[in-house]
């Protein structure tokens, strides 16, 4: 899950096709080098440790220069990277044979014990690792011959085999071990076998990136890329206008017709896996009652916001899954057949009057709820849900945060109460979510289940997903019904990149895990 900045997962360059061209469209790529290279992000990386840094602007920072043992395709098949083969015998084991000759950045060679720890470090408690949650069902990692590594796990997880793609970054052991808790940080950033070595890395100031020359795989066009943050979305397309800026990833939605009337720029429009949701904790007053928590549902003017908000470009959502994961697991047909089949809350304050007259609270209570500064449509949402709550008695207070501090009160998992955010996996699995936002083991610092739901019912459809595919459908059921998150929209992303380079290829929906930096190429 990856929290969208966002963040949080997410997530990551997400979609399907390219959207409108400048006039005459795009240039053809060519072979030619690029010799710098500057990326804009609303914010710079929290870490380049991916144990510390699960965010869209960390991942895509850390992707652009560290390898892991497999990637995803354009359709969303696994491939090799640093394993050249891997195979599952039996729904608990995974082997993976590993690439020889394979060098790190300091002309060191990966060995299978570097491949082994990469992955033990992640799980070990000490470490409190934001990707420890991907990996419950982890039991024991183990070098099983000089080029391979063998995963066993304590019950089938159809989403274990992804993370070789997205959260098994190979460093060397004993650098992570000299590093210890500095890992990812500016004095020790990584020892990567990927196609840029970390150059200069500032938590405020961003990455510099130079290409790794004796990158084991195709080298990139791009020589040197600078990873810079600007929060500010219209000096952002100003720097881009100078040539200051050569691209960036998640163009404000609202601002999407400005982009693309903007001359010199190349623009792309892609779908998206993530979710955008309220969280309520249903263990703490007043979130605790079903009938606040319905209230809520019905005070967002869902259809009123998608324009101002996007621009046209999204749609409401029903569920905690994503459209596009479901509909690549069961058919359209049977995608949208489930969804229509769920409970939902139109927006209608009449109702959400008559809920909260039903619940503890039917005089109204006061919330403050954070949004991540960087995400426009949280504080507009907020604001909406303020003026509606405001006719009934009940005072939401949007408070703004840094990134920073937004991410950090999440994985903290103190005083949750409402939360408005967006997440999403990076993989074609719909149950890929689920046992992030649902269940006890979720629960709790580093853990994604920030609602705190769980019942006996749930922990056994959780169970049961493995081998059953209507265990998907049970769990969305469940939220609708209990409504421990309340979905709100699917979105679309929007990246630009100057005409001076284009993506080849274009992005996919499955590219989490990609050294993208190698698609981007010069144009004619």
């Amino acid at each position: 899950m990856r929290l969208t900045l966002v963040a949080v997962v997410l997530l990551v360059l997400a979609g399907c096709g390219s959207g409108p061209a400048p006039a005459g469209g795009k240039r053809a790529a060519t072979e030619s080098e690029i010799s710098e290279l500057t990326w804009a992000m609303p914010g710079a990386p929290r870490s380049l440790d991916i144990a510390h840094a699960m965010d869209s602007r960390s991942n895509l920072a850390i992707y652009a220069a560290f390898d892991g043992l497999l990637e995803l395709d354009g359709s969303g098949e696994l491939k090799p990277k640093l394993a050249t083969e891997w195979n599952s015998p039996d729904p608990l084991t995974y082997v993976y044979t590993l690439r020889q000759g394979v060098k790190y950045w300091d002309g060191s060679t990966m060995t299978a014990e570097d491949v082994a720890y990469s992955l033990q470090r992640q799980i070990d408690p000490e470490q409190a690792s934001e990707t420890a949650t991907f990996m419950n069902a982890v039991k024991e990692i183990s070098v099983t011959g000089p080029a391979q590594v063998t995963v066993k796990l304590s019950v089938p997880d159809p989403a274990f085999k992804y993370v070789a793609a997205l959260n098994w970054i190979v460093q060397p052991k004993a650098y992570q071990e000299a590093a210890g808790k500095d890992l990812g940080g500016p004095d020790k950033p990584g020892m990567g076998a990927g196609p840029f070595k970390v150059e200069k890395f500032s938590p405020a100031d961003g990455v510099v990136f130079q290409r790794f020359e004796d990158y084991w795989g195709t080298k990139p066009k791009v020589a040197k890329l600078n990873y810079k943050p600007i929060p500010d979305p219209e000096a952002l397309r100003l720097a881009m206008i100078a040539g200051e800026v050569d691209g960036t990833f998640i163009v404000p939605l609202q601002d999407a017709r400005k982009w693309e009337r903007t001359s010199g720029v190349n623009m792309y429009t892609t779908d998206s896996i993530g979710i955008n949701y309220l969280s309520m904790d249903v263990n703490t007053a007043p979130f605790n009652d079903i009938h606040v928590r319905k209230a809520l549902a019905h005070s967002v003017d869902r259809k009123g916001l998608l324009e101002p908000l996007f621009g046209g470009r999204g749609r409401i959502s029903a569920s905690p899954v994503a459209t596009l994961q479901l509909s690549s697991y069961l058919g359209k047909e049977e995608a949208e057949k489930l969804t229509g089949s769920l409970p939902t809350y139109e927006f209608d304050m009449a109702k959400a009057k008559e809920e909260l007259a039903k619940s503890a609270h039917p005089g109204g209570f006061s919330v403050e709820v954070p949004y991540p500064t960087t995400q426009n449509w949280t504080r507009l949402t907020l604001e909406n849900m303020s003026r509606n709550l405001s006719t009934i008695g009940i005072t939401l207070t949007p408070k703004a945060m840094t990134d920073q501090q937004w991410v950090a009160q999440l994985y903290a998992a103190k005083d949750l109460k409402l939360q408005i955010m967006r997440a999403g996996g990076g993989t074609p699995y719909p149950g890929e979510m689920l046992p992030l936002m649902f269940g006890k083991k979720s629960i709790g610092p580093n853990g994604l289940n920030t609602a705190g739901f769980t019942t006996p019912e749930v922990e056994a459809k959780l169970a049961a997903i493995a081998e059953d595919k209507g265990a998907i459908g049970d769990i969305m059921r469940i939220n609708a019904e209990q409504l421990p998150y309340i979905p709100l929209f699917e979105e679309q992303l929007m990246h630009a990149v100057r005409s001076e380079a284009v993506f080849s290829p274009e992005p996919t929906p499955w590219l989490a895990g990609a050294n993208w930096v190698g698609w981007l190429k010069a144009t004619a």
